[in-house]
């Protein structure tokens, strides 16, 4: 073993150490609860966290150090917290990004407002209450300035592994709220590894910016994004394959900030998630990707990961290959383009579902939860 994998491995085995102590102290208590306080007299709905009706002023940030400030361009995190603080914006509330510096990178279709790390000091000082979020457990020039935080976690290929001895530590220190998944995937080994409740917070697709435009929609263009060293080769295979069915296919390139992109997509009819993700073991927890594609009423064929099967109905609005091959992404392309109809269709059914089920709003009563806000 090597010593990081030691260090992990300690960590789980503190982790199970400490939630068999939490299971004996709390049936001790309850015990003695149950003998000392009549049933009749127990508060009804008592919480763990009390709140108020009042808004909490709310901050997000995965800010590190004058390297990772917490303002990076492409980075799918930032544009979830991102996004999170102007749907919490959008209701009302008063809530912030937080950078190193205050500054961001200028790459999103709307950026919410920043703050230095020293005026989100001085704000949460001032608070009355406050809710500070992030999705990064070593975000070391936030979360020092926090005490307690919610983590929304995004990644298991760090939680798991390398940040594994950070996030059990902190869970032990009581710093951490409460958690939420990106997936159910990710949820559920949060509940299993800490043996506490933990919430469910998907994708955040801001439906002001992504949504379709029929009249420049080309019927036979197919989007990409260059996602390593394996995307030129898997695209040139995929372009033969579908080439020896019959179809010739406008395979596009999209690249840019997040406007240039909306607006790429837009003209696309199928969108292939060429994303093998950063871990063999998680994969992408939850690529942004194909709901960004399902949002423009472009079609989303993906490789087999845990995120995409929470959104995607094999067949009816996209694909995802059993394997990661791409000759599966080529087939998935000639049955879509195989019958009359059958490619607008997906079309249609990707906007029913987006509209009906994964817009930020239809996320609100999920971040209104997470965050313990008041009704």
């Amino acid at each position: 073993m090597t010593f990081k994998e030691t260090r992990i491995a300690l960590s789980r085995c503190q982790v199970a150490g400490r939630n068999l102590a939490h299971a004996l102290r709390d049936n001790l208590i309850n015990n003695v609860a149950r003998k000392v306080i009549p049933s009749s007299s127990r508060p009804p709905g008592q919480q763990s966290m009390p709140g108020t009706n009042e808004k909490p002023m709310i901050f997000a940030s995965y800010a590190t150090d004058g390297d990772l400030t917490g303002s990076h361009r492409y980075c799918g995190g930032e544009k979830l917290l991102n996004n999170l603080i102007l749907l919490l914006r959008r209701h009302g509330y008063d809530a912030y990004m937080v950078s190193f510096d205050g500054k961001n990178s200028q790459w999103l279709a709307e950026h919410a407002p920043f703050l230095s790390v020293e005026e989100f000091r001085e704000r949460l000082e001032n608070a009355p209450e406050a809710r500070c979020v992030t999705s990064w457990i070593k975000a070391r020039a936030f979360l020092e300035r926090c005490g307690q935080f919610y983590f929304w976690d995004q990644e298991l290929g760090a939680s798991a592994r390398s940040h594994f001895p950070a996030l059990a530590r902190m869970m032990g220190e009581g710093r951490i709220v409460r958690t939420a998944g990106v997936n159910r995937t990710v949820q559920a080994w949060h509940r299993a590894v800490f043996e506490k409740e933990s919430a469910i917070l998907r994708q955040l697709v801001d439906e002001k910016y992504w949504k379709p435009d029929e009249s420049r929609r080309q019927r036979l263009r197919v989007g990409y994004f260059d996602e390593g060293e394996h995307g030129g080769e898997y695209i040139r295979r995929i372009r033969e394959r579908t080439a020896a069915s019959g179809l010739t296919l406008d395979f596009f390139r999209l690249q840019g900030a997040e406007p240039e992109i909306i607006s790429q997509m837009q003209t696309c009819a199928v969108f292939l998630a060429l994303n093998i993700g950063k871990s063999p073991l998680w994969g992408e927890g939850g690529p942004m990707t194909p709901q960004e594609a399902m949002a423009c009423g472009t079609v989303p064929v993906c490789f087999d990961m845990n995120g995409p099967w929470e959104f995607i109905q094999q067949g009816y609005n996209g694909f995802i290959t059993t394997e990661i091959k791409p000759e599966l992404m080529a087939d998935a392309l000639t049955e879509i383009y195989g019958s009359p109809g059958h490619l607008e269709e997906m079309s249609r059914r990707c906007l029913e579902i987006t509209r009906s089920s994964h817009t930020m709003e239809a996320r609100w009563p999920d971040v209104r939860k997470f965050l313990n806000l008041p009704e």
